[in-house]
Parts: C-alpha cells; structure tokens; sequence
C-alpha cells in the first residue's frame, strides 16, 4: 500500500515539474515578445527623435560646447550641447563623431574627439531652420547678464557677460566694442534690460536687442543655463 502512495505521489510530482517547466517556458516567451517588442519600439522613436551618426552630411559649431549637425536622414537640423567644453571644436576641420552604437536617445555612448581631447554628449534636440538662423546670430552677438550678481551666480546663460545694469555704460566702454555690433541683454523679466538698452543706445550702440528675462533669453538664443 504503502509503494501504491509513494508512485501516486512520484507521478504527481512529476506532473508537477512538467507544468513549471511548461510556465516557465511560457513565461520566457512572454518575456522575451515583451522585450523584442520594446526594441521595435525603441526603434521606431530612435528613428524619429535621434540621427545617425554615421548619416550626418554637414555640422558647423556655435562655439566650444555646442554645434549644430544636419541629418539627410531626418531632413533637419539638431542642436548637440557637450558635458565639457572642447577648446578646438570651432576648428571643424579637426572634429570627428565616433559611436559604439548607431545613436542612441540617451547620448551615454557618443563622444566627440577634437584633437584627441574627448567631448562627451550632453544633448541632442531636434530644431527647426528658424532656430538655426537665431543661434548662428546670437552666436556672433555678445550676449550680456544685467541682473545681480547673486541672481547671475543662481543661473545664467552660458553663452553671457555679467554686467549689472547700472554699471553697464562705464563697463561697456572699457571692453572696446563697435558701435555696430549686435548686442543681447537679459535680465529676469526684461524690464531691467530695457534700462541697459536705453543706456548703451545713448552711446551710440545701433544694434542693443532686450531678449527679456532669462527663459526667453534662452529660448531666443538657444543657450544652456550655467550655475556657479
């Protein structure tokens, strides 16, 4: 009698192990369609938030820490903002793009080398034509912070000269600037800046723009914020 249980219950064991087996082959198919399916995903949005790496056909650079590439693929342009500055990017000639993957939306394993100096990616964001035209002005323009110095030390634009607005015409006026060059101020919501316009127009400054405060400074001139 005893044996008769003993071979009921092996049987019920072993019916056992063949249904787990059973739900863990199930369970690994269902995991693994689940994570096929996320790659597709990924994918697709790669295709339509991120470029190529090796499809870029022309990139010009803003300054040390920023250029803007043009991806054929895509038919637009993207803003590439770098985790550290490279003293030889404006040298385009010296830049070359390397990448372990083809892009990835995280930026973690793109680095840019400029004269063996690696400039690793910070960013990348799609822009438009109407963006590319107000960065490559501002690029060219000197872009100045009027507001205090505690507000400058709490968040500026990277690209930007601290100078408090009531100090504006004595400074200005050291650093030796033409007349004709064009000239951003900001402030926090535009109303001292407009002080500082007025002031550097009565030295005869024909080309001062207020960009505003400080977010619509960066959204005019496509610039990081930086923090003492």
């Amino acid at each position: 009698m005893e044996f008769i249980l003993e071979l009921l219950k092996a049987e019920r064991m072993d019916k056992l192990r063949v249904i787990n087996t059973l739900i863990m082959k199930n369970l690994i198919l269902i995991l693994s369609s689940l994570f096929f399916a996320n790659l597709l995903v990924s994918e697709e949005n790669l295709s339509k938030d991120c470029f190529r790496v090796q499809d870029i056909n022309n990139w010009k650079a803003i300054d040390n820490q920023r250029l803007i590439v043009w991806s054929p693929t895509q038919s637009q342009p993207y803003l590439v903002t770098l985790l550290n500055r490279c003293p030889s990017l404006p040298f385009e000639q010296t830049l070359v793009f390397k990448s372990t993957l083809s892009r990835t939306c995280s930026h973690t394993r793109d680095t840019i080398f400029t004269e063996n100096m690696p400039c690793h990616i910070k960013s990348i964001k799609k822009i438009d034509n109407d963006t590319v035209k107000k960065i490559l002005a501002a690029s060219k323009a000197l872009v100045i912070d009027v507001r205090t110095l505690d507000e400058w030390n709490k968040g500026h634009l990277s690209s930007a000269k601290h100078i408090e607005w009531q100090n504006i015409s004595n400074e200005i006026q050291k650093e030796k600037i033409k007349k004709t060059q064009r000239i951003y101020v900001y402030c926090q919501s535009g109303s001292r800046a407009e002080k500082a316009k007025q002031a550097l127009e009565q030295l005869g400054y024909i080309n001062v723009i207020n960009a505003g405060g400080l977010m619509e400074a960066q959204e005019l001139l496509g610039t990081d914020l930086l923090k003492e």
